[in-house]
């Protein structure tokens, strides 16, 4: 169902760009693999810190200088120490969707780009207690929001190369900065 409403989110996107855009449209589909490691994200009512590595693959969408992607999101959890009674399982799996903006180029081949990246996923972890029951599985859905700047260079005619840097959050809402973490990816893309 949010599946649903998430790609008609996209595909009206896609047609209010190509109604009101002007200029010669130049677009194409792609397929970007991106790389991530978010920096010291804070559970919830936890002091601890534990880091966490994102596999993004994407199907995207190019026009002139917008870019929209969706995928899924493969997530791993590195929890250096028990926090707590929470031990974290490694691996989750989600969505994950965002928007670019590309610059004109600045020298042959070469770009920056303004980025909002939007993903959930699964997490389980097992929570223990003093006392019976013990250990009990329990699972979080956690929202992660980032804005980012970073670059992109086309290596070779429509493969693309791209890393970049922003700052998030894993509050619920849109760029909620009470616990900000940083985030920092590279990625490569390959436009049709």
């Amino acid at each position: 169902m949010i599946f649903r409403k998430i790609l008609l989110f996209f595909i009206i996107v896609i047609m209010a760009i190509n109604l009101y855009s002007q200029e010669a449209k130049k677009s194409s589909f792609g397929i970007q693999y991106t790389l991530s490691y978010d920096f010291q994200v804070a559970p919830r009512n936890s002091e601890s810190k534990i880091g966490v590595l994102h596999h993004a693959p994407a199907f995207s969408y190019r026009i002139n200088n917008h870019n929209i992607y969706i995928g899924p999101l493969l997530s791993h959890v590195f929890q250096l120490k028990p926090m707590w009674n929470d031990i974290y399982d490694n691996k989750a799996f989600g969505l994950h969707f965002g928007y670019r903006y590309y610059s004109n180029e600045l020298l042959r081949n070469f770009r920056i780009f303004g980025q909002f990246h939007f993903s959930i996923f699964w997490v389980e972890y097992c929570h223990y207690q003093l006392g019976l029951p013990g250990g009990v599985t329990k699972t979080e859905i956690r929202v992660n929001n980032i804005a980012s700047f970073g670059v992109d260079y086309e290596a070779i005619p429509n493969m693309h190369i791209y890393a970049g840097t922003g700052f998030g959050s894993y509050d619920g809402f849109f760029l909620i900065l009470e616990r900000v973490n940083l985030s920092e990816y590279i990625g490569i893309k390959y436009e049709f």
